[in-house]
């Protein structure tokens, strides 16, 4: 069977002499790997349309998990990023995907997010705000949503002058120390500023770093 779908490369790698092995992240499917043949040869009909952040709609098929690729035909213009910055931040984007979703898994939602966080990075400097708001999204999306409004014991608003404690498998908790609920309550309204989205960092980190103990994301070394 053959199936067509837009899609985003995730990740390339290279198989036997002249072909690569590309991971897709793709809007109908989710996840899938295909063989492009003959792509490094040079008068390849993959030869420029296998390029990282840009939307394209390919063909594929196959029984196997390792798919065939029949076509990719890109539906933008290809557009840089202005600072490296943004680059390293959608590599880090794409790490995500390639770690953490489950193959042949639709996920509109994240596929959706994904394409107007790329658009985001290419296009402004608000690059704490789109990975932020990405992996919220993200963490909700696969099972592990952050409640930024409520305690979770009481069900009470979180207080804007308590301090509050963090655990990834329940929520905020009153405490003596921790997150202000100030911050808390500005991210739960998007209204951003340096030290709250410090505040964001931290507790999306640690709840990536709770489900997903092992994670190695290689290009959060940029951000140290």
């Amino acid at each position: 069977m053959r199936f067509e779908t837009d899609a985003f490369i995730i990740h390339t790698r290279p198989y036997k002499e002249t072909s690569l092995i590309v991971s897709f992240f793709t809007k109908e499917y989710g996840n899938i790997s295909a063989v492009a043949k003959g792509a490094k040869g040079k008068k390849s009909k993959f030869s420029g349309n296998l390029e990282p952040f840009r939307l394209m709609n390919i063909g594929f098929g196959g029984r196997s998990n390792l798919k065939s690729l029949f076509f990719s035909d890109s539906l933008e213009t290809y557009d840089d990023f202005k600072i490296k910055k943004n680059l390293y931040s959608a590599f880090y984007i794409n790490e995500l995907i390639y770690s953490l979703l489950p193959p042949n898994e639709k996920e509109i939602i994240i596929f959706n997010q994904y394409h107007s966080s790329i658009k985001k990075l290419k296009n402004n400097d608000n690059t704490e705000e789109i990975l932020r708001e990405f992996e919220f999204l993200f963490l909700k999306e696969i099972g592990y949503q952050i409640d930024f409004e409520n305690e979770y014991s009481s069900g009470d608003v979180i207080e804007s002058s308590s301090f509050y404690e963090f655990a990834p498998q329940s929520g905020f908790k009153r405490a003596e120390k921790g997150f202000l609920g100030k911050d808390l309550q500005e991210i739960a309204r998007k209204e951003y500023n340096p030290i709250n989205l410090k505040v964001f960092k931290a507790i999306n980190r640690k709840s990536f770093e709770y489900y997903f103990e092992e994670l190695n994301i290689k290009s959060r070394g940029f951000f140290k």
